[in-house]
């Protein structure tokens, strides 16, 4: 249900990547494409350890000239141990060259991100330079780039013929709903405390948290102090026990304060029922009218316990819909 690795789209631009071939991406603002690369550049990794990646960000770029600044900085602080003795001028359409020598170098594959690649545009005369720059990238042996930004009509005449950009990689528009989860940001985390964490496991972490930055950041350190080497299912119920118990007395008080019909519409939505204004779901957990039901909804928001976003209603707190779904109802 939430598992991307198997987007079919997901896995070929990984092996387009992990063959040296290009790739350009756009999705709506807010789609959650930043997070989508990142979780490419995690996969990317583990499944071909001898590609070394890099993330530029284009945001603070203005001009030319500061792009081969910050294209230049993001290498050499990338791969110091390789760059350090090599002479480069950062203002040189040299630098461009970099991803090929520092491969060559280090006798591996390197993957350049560049982040918020929509914003090219806003270079003067960025036409000739963007040409330039596609005749630098296409062609860079053990190489790949992903350029990756918002689907926005510029960005779109930037990468589509007659465009700059156009040829240098395959072109996709993200459009599909994916599943929000933070899975990269839990793998990074266990990474660089020395351990691990499955790819499943930190997807299943994010669903029990509801995504919530909050509260998923709160999980995955109780799973991380759990955890000697990798993280496993076993473990990440452990710790989503210890903190629903730890909320204990908390969560008993607020359903003591909620009505019959209000922990009935909680019910209904733990199991799952997203129709509650059907006649099916008003008869299984006796709400009453649709009136009632709006109303129950509002008083239950007011308390904030719930929210609706997006036309979901979710828990504001995971861990008190994961209390009431593993013990008060049970």
């Amino acid at each position: 249900m939430y598992k991307v690795e198997h987007d079919w789209l997901f896995e070929k631009l990984l092996g387009n990547l992990n063959t040296q071939r290009h790739v350009m991406l756009a999705a709506k603002q807010g789609w959650g494409i930043q997070e989508y690369v990142r979780e490419l550049g995690f996969q990317l990794k583990e499944k071909s350890p001898d590609i070394h990646i890099c993330y530029v960000d284009m945001r603070p770029v203005y001009t030319t000239t500061s792009f081969l600044e910050f294209f230049s900085a993001a290498l050499l602080q990338k791969f110091p141990e390789v760059t350090s003795r090599m002479e480069i001028n950062k203002q040189s359409k040299d630098v461009l060259k970099l991803p090929a020598l520092i491969a060559k170098k280090k006798k591996a594959n390197v993957a350049v991100f560049l982040a918020n690649a929509h914003l090219l545009h806003r270079f003067r005369n960025y036409g000739s330079f963007l040409r330039m720059l596609k005749l630098h990238l296409k062609n860079q042996k053990n190489c790949s780039f992903c350029l990756y930004g918002n689907n926005t009509q510029a960005f779109r005449d930037l990468v589509k013929y007659p465009g700059p950009l156009s040829g240098l990689g395959q072109w996709h528009e993200l459009k599909h709903n994916p599943v929000e989860h933070r899975s990269a940001s839990i793998r990074k985390l266990f990474h660089d405390h020395d351990k691990r964490i499955g790819y499943s496991t930190s997807v299943q972490m994010s669903f029990l948290a509801n995504n919530n930055p909050f509260y998923l950041k709160l999980l995955a350190w109780h799973a991380l102090i759990r955890t000697r080497h990798t993280c496993s299912v076993t473990i990440l119920e452990n710790a989503m026990n210890d903190l629903i118990h730890h909320f204990d007395l908390h969560f008993h008080k607020i359903a003591e304060s909620l009505t019959q019909k209000q922990l009935s519409l909680l019910k209904a939505l733990i199991e799952g029922n997203k129709q509650l204004y059907s006649k099916a779901t008003r008869v299984t957990y006796q709400l009453g009218t649709s009136g009632h039901i709006a109303r129950i909804k509002s008083s239950l928001e007011r308390k904030e316990i719930i929210d609706t976003r997006n036309m979901e209603i979710e828990f504001t707190n995971p861990f008190f819909r994961e209390w009431l779904r593993r013990f008060f109802f049970t």
